[in-house]
C-alpha cells in the first residue's frame, strides 16, 4: 500500500509540474516562506475596488463620448457634465488623437475591457483559488502596460493638450497604486532572497511619492488656472 501511495503522489507531482502548478503549496519549496498567493486579502480587495472605480470612470467616459457625437450630429455645441472649467473637462480631450491611441478604438473602450478583466481576476483571488506563476506574470505585464499608457497620457494631457479630463484622472488615481501594489507583491514572490522583497514595507510611501510628483507637475504647469 505504501508503494502504491508513493507512486500516486509522484504521479500527481508530475502532473502539477507539467501544468505549472508546482509552486502552489502553502509553503514555498525554495524559501520556506508562505506562498504569497495565500497571504491575506489586501491586494485582491484593492484590485477589486480599483476595477470597480476604473470601470465606472471608463464607462462614464464612453457615455460622454457618445453624448458628444450625438450633440454634434444634432447641430449643437457639445456640452458635457464633466466640463468643469477651461482646463478641467473632457470636452478638450475626448475627440483628440490621444483619446484613441490604438487606431479607431477609443481609450475608454479599452479601459472598460481591461478593468472588467481585472475585476474578474480580483474575484478569483478573493475566493482563495490557487493560481499558477503565469497568472502573476500576466498581471504584472498588464499592470506595467497600464502604468506606461497612463503615464504617456498624463504627459500628453498636461503638456500637449493643456487639459485635464476628470474621468481620466480617476483612472490615473487607481492605476498608480494598482501598479505599485502588484509589483510589490511580485518582487516579494519572485525575489524572496534579495532586499527587493522588503519593497512592500515602503510601497505606501512610493505610492504617496508618485501622487506627489504628479500633483507637483500639474500644479507647476497649470497653477491657479486649475480652479478658474
Amino acid at each position: 500500500m505504501s508503494s502504491d501511495s508513493d507512486d500516486l503522489e509522484d504521479g500527481l507531482e508530475d502532473e502539477l509540474d507539467e501544468l505549472g502548478l508546482d509552486d502552489l503549496d502553502e509553503t514555498d519549496q525554495t524559501t520556506g516562506h508562505p506562498d504569497p498567493t495565500r497571504e491575506g486579502l489586501v491586494l485582491p480587495v484593492w484590485l477589486l475596488i480599483a476595477a470597480v472605480v476604473g470601470l465606472y470612470a471608463a464607462a462614464s467616459l464612453v457615455l460622454d463620448k457618445i453624448s458628444y457625437f450625438e450633440q454634434l450630429a444634432a447641430g449643437k455645441s457639445p456640452v458635457l457634465g464633466c466640463n468643469l472649467n477651461p482646463i478641467v473637462g473632457c470636452g478638450n480631450v475626448i475627440n483628440t488623437p490621444q483619446a484613441s491611441i490604438f487606431g479607431n478604438v477609443p481609450n475608454p473602450v479599452i479601459g472598460v475591457v481591461a478593468w472588467s478583466a481585472l475585476g474578474a481576476l480580483a474575484i478569483t483571488l478573493i475566493t482563495q483559488r490557487r493560481l499558477p506563476s503565469w497568472f502573476w506574470i500576466g498581471l504584472q505585464v498588464g499592470a506595467t502596460g497600464g502604468i506606461v499608457m497612463v503615464s504617456w497620457l498624463q504627459y500628453q494631457s498636461i503638456f500637449h493638450l493643456n487639459a485635464l479630463c476628470p474621468w481620466c484622472m480617476v483612472t490615473w488615481a487607481v492605476m498608480i497604486p494598482t501598479f505599485w501594489s502588484v509589483t510589490s507583491h511580485n518582487l516579494r514572490r519572485w525575489l524572496p532572497g534579495l532586499p527587493t522583497r522588503r519593497f512592500d514595507e515602503y510601497v505606501v510611501l512610493v505610492i504617496a511619492a508618485h501622487y506627489l510628483v504628479l500633483f507637483a507637475v500639474i500644479w507647476n504647469h497649470f497653477g491657479s488656472k486649475l480652479f478658474a
